[in-house]
């Protein structure tokens, strides 16, 4: 070429340039698949899929093969990806898909995807080498899997992923295996203090943090761990669900659990100086493994079996609005009946129908407010294990029964399980029917089944309809109000080794609850519009909240740690996208003096107080008469005190509960959900936001008399019981003797309070309207009939109140809607809280203003200030 003359060489020289630029773009061609809702990446590593569902939610999936099923067995996401404005752009070897808000990256040669504002500023990346891994086969329990690792931020905290109850709230650097069990409930669902949130799609058991490196440990559970470079070790100890998970590291107690039922495994993580051997202890109910994850700016979700991976990522970038966005893709969760805002009297067990009838009678004529009982387990007597029906020798005539109880403004809500004693006539139906899994005989769960019990195979369409038609057959036509479907995880785990009408239980491990809480939602949906339906279950999964549900922590024991985990438990849940959630007040396991010693009843009180801020409120205890006056009167006084606080707290719970329902809210709000930007409160797992306003500071020490109060520095705090403000970022110590739980309102707040009443179907007028002033504030007062679905058809009526700081004005808007029953006209006592003056659980004597409303506009000048 050196002898052509340089003109014929230039020309050649175009010809291959030429060349190489239709070859990169064929290659790019190649690369990228436009389609209506995003694009396919192609590449020699496999696909990924970016599926655009709106302006802030993508669907990512990624595998070896494009023919990965599109739609998914286990219905979790039940909306499609569709209508969403983006473009899609290719620049050197990345491949771009952008919306208004976000822009999605993915690497051609790597498949890697990153998250961007749309100004271009980093949100999230998966781990560019080796992020991802897709087994051709189901891999067991080896350390393989269907695994995707993401890199973190400096300082970025992470929440959420169910109810856990290892107490820890952050969950940097922790080993989480997400596996449904008595006192755990799985969600692959997480919030980041980054503005964005994961879903990952996928039922099976999955670890997050997955600790890969057995220690090994002898024989009384000694052994060592090696360290490299300094940092935050995670570990995860693992058991046989029984009696205890306990590990020491050099001495310190990272894992500490205790109790009859536990999950299995539980996880901690702990600081360690480099190349420095330390001494581990674990301690199990047997089957000890112990497994150590090494300091990592990463974390990684690894699921058992899948062929693809499969994660939706949400961007807020405040929390409130990812949950938000969770809800319009995974279902919005319905409005429960006022009543279950109420206090539910629960105990195991009542065992006779004069029994319940006589207790609600007491519960009347003792003036304590109480809207529901409950029934737990064995009223089935010789009918056999779970065969949902009443003996008839204890309860003669189940209908009256529950009339009586409606009567007196009661409901009732009855113990099902999804197994059943081989004797009775429900489990004959079902197995006739080739309805139930095969392995539920090896579960080894205790019961009082002669011969042995079924688990229904809910996958199955069919054993759905033929579950809730026995429980609409034998219960529902009975007048029974609502369901407590106890052990849905399920329990004993038997979807580990058993085939179901869907596949191998494996694939759907966690998915089981929400396939259970579906077939007994839809089925009461269609059998009746008048009663709302509502659904007490062990455990949950991702969707489950569009069935009407409220989970509790399971069978947990009566003690100070055990109650101290609760609060980072139900912020955790409530993190995942689940709104309602309570607890066994006073613990299932109670000491055998539980009646007469003075530190249960102290116990029994700090845990009562949580639980009237707990978004069910709900007291428990097995083989207990768990009534407050069976505690003494000093007990009952306090316990009545806070009960009926609760009820004047009525207006302000069920207009938060209308935000759960139209804007996606929750009502337990950790501080880092709220405050998200706020490094200072990222650790905060004992205080919490009980809906917009109230600061609630549960008492978790014995023979405490003050606690500490980390205050959030964006907004000023005033003191519930004294009218004291305080600013925020400090933090302070206030009194908390025991009749009092700190309590702070948000300055800048409207909290409307209503009259003692003994249920909550009872009318609440006047309404105290207590302002909060500081800076400009505003509520939307909810109401409607209180049970039934004719609030989804626009009978109901809310009304809007605003307060003007500077000129200490209040408006009160038209009211907007109505509904049958409703009060034309309403009066209202307008106090603004200052110290001494409208403060604490009882009634302002003297209020600011009293007006009457007529569901036309008001403005209120409450004058200078003093």
């Amino acid at each position: 070429m050196y002898f052509l003359p340089f003109r014929k060489r230039l020309r050649s020289l175009g010809v291959c340039l030429a060349a190489l630029v239709i070859i990169v773009l064929r290659n790019h061609a190649q690369a990228l698949e436009r389609t209506d809702h995003g694009a396919v990446i192609h590449s020699a590593r496999g696909f990924v899929r970016v599926e655009v569902c709106s302006d802030s939610v993508f669907h990512i999936v990624a595998g070896p093969t494009a023919n990965h099923q599109k739609t998914p067995i286990v219905p979790a996401v039940n909306h499609s990806c569709s209508g969403a404005k983006f473009t899609t752009t290719s620049a050197g070897s990345h491949i771009q898909v952008a919306t208004a808000k976000v822009k999605v990256e993915v690497d051609e040669t790597t498949g890697a995807v990153r998250f961007f504002t749309a100004g271009g500023d980093p949100i999230l990346g998966e781990q560019p080498k080796d992020g991802r891994s897709v087994p051709a086969a189901d891999v067991g329990d080896s350390t393989d899997g269907l695994r995707q690792t993401f890199q973190l931020s400096p300082g970025e905290a992470l929440y959420g992923l169910g109810q856990h109850q290892e107490g820890f709230f952050n969950l940097r650097g922790i080993p989480v295996q997400l596996l449904q069990a008595n006192t755990n409930i799985a969600i692959p669902f997480l919030i980041s203090t980054n503005g964005y949130a994961l879903l990952w799609n996928n039922p099976a058991l999955t670890d997050f943090n997955p600790a890969s490196e057995t220690v090994q440990l002898d024989k009384n559970g000694t052994g060592n761990v090696q360290t490299g470079p300094a940092g935050d070790y995670g570990f995860l100890l693992s058991g046989n669900y029984r009696n205890k998970l306990r590990l020491s590291v050099d001495g310190r107690q990272i894992i500490d659990l205790q109790n009859m039922w536990l999950p299995l495994s539980a996880g901690a993580k702990i600081s360690l100086a480099a190349n420095t051997t330390y001494k581990v202890i674990a301690e199990t109910g047997g089957d000890a493994k112990l497994a150590v994850r090494t300091p990592s700016d990463t974390m990684t979700f690894r699921s058992q079996v899948g062929d693809a991976v499969d994660y939706y990522f949400l961007y807020g970038p405040e929390p409130t609005k990812v949950v938000a966005e969770y809800r319009e893709f995974t279902g919005a969760v319905p409005l429960l009946p006022r009543w279950a805002y109420g206090f539910w009297q629960c105990r195991e067990r009542y065992s006779s129908q004069q029994q319940i009838l006589d207790i609600a009678a007491e519960f009347r004529q003792r003036k304590i407010p109480v809207d529901v009982l409950v029934q737990d387990w064995q009223y089935w007597g010789k009918y056999g294990w779970n065969a949902m029906r009443f003996d008839e020798s204890a309860y003669p005539n189940p209908a009256e029964m529950t009339a009586a109880l409606h009567r007196q403004n009661f409901h009732l809500v009855i113990s099902v399980w999804a197994k059943f004693g081989a004797e009775t006539a429900v489990d004959k139906e079902f197995v006739a029917h080739n309805l139930v899994l095969k392995s539920a005989a090896s579960t080894g769960e205790p019961g009082e089944a002669k011969e042995r019990e079924n688990w229904a195979d809910l996958f199955n369409p069919q054993a759905q309809k033929m579950f809730w038609s026995d429980i609409n057959r034998n219960l529902f036509s009975d007048g029974l109000d609502g369901w407590w479907l106890d052990a849905s995880e399920p329990e004993g785990d038997p979807l580990k080794d058993d085939a179901t009408f869907l596949g191998p239980g494996k694939n759907f491990r966690n998915a089981f609850p929400l396939f259970e809480t579906s077939a007994v939602y839809q089925g009461q949906r269609a059998a009746s519009e008048d009663k709302r339906v509502v659904i007490l279950t062990r455990s949950a999964y991702t969707g489950e909240q569009r069935n009407g549900t409220i989970s509790w922590s399971g069978d947990i024991s009566a003690n100070w740690d055990t109650l101290r985990r609760q609060i980072p438990a139900g912020l955790s849940f409530g993190m995942s996208g689940f709104p309602y959630w309570t607890t066994d007040i006073g613990g299932f396991f109670r000491p055998a003096d539980q009646y007469t010693s003075p530190e249960y009843r102290e116990l029994l009180i700090r845990w009562f107080q949580f639980g009237v801020f707990s978004p069910i409120f709900r007291i428990h205890g097995y083989k207990s008469d768990t009534e407050m006056w069976k505690y003494g009167p000093e007990v009952e006084k306090v316990l009545r005190q806070y009960d009926e606080l609760r009820y004047r707290l009525l207006p302000y719970i069920y207009s938060s509960a209308w935000g759960v329902t139209n804007r996606g809210e929750i009502v337990m709000r950790g501080l880092p959900f709220m405050y998200p930007n706020d490094t200072t409160v990222r650790q905060v797992s004992d205080e919490f936001l009980f809906g917009d306003s109230l600061l609630i500071n549960p008492v978790t020490e014995p023979r405490a008399t003050n606690r500490a109060v980390v205050l959030p520095a964006a907004d000023n705090w005033v003191d519930f019981w004294s009218g004291q403000t305080y600013q925020g970022g400090e933090t302070i110590t206030v009194d908390a003797p025991l009749d009092r739980i700190p309590i702070l309102v948000k300055a800048g707040s409207i909290v409307p309070l209503g009259t003692v009443v003994q249920s909550a179907s009872e009318r609440q007028d006047p309404v105290e309207v207590r302002i909060y002033g500081g800076k400009d504030a505003s509520f939307e007062l909810y109401e409607d009939s209180g049970d039934g679905y004719a609030y989804e058809r626009a009978a109901r009526a809310t009304i809007h109140f605003q307060w003007n700081d500077r000129r200490r004005m209040l408006s009160i808007g038209d009211r907007s809607g109505s509904f049958p029953g409703m009060l034309a006209k309403r009066t209202f006592h307008i106090v603004l809280v200052k110290p001494g003056h409208g403060v604490g659980s009882e009634s302002t004597a003297a209020a600011d203003r009293v007006i009457t409303y007529d569901g036309r506009n008001l403005k209120i000048e409450l004058g200078k200030e003093d």
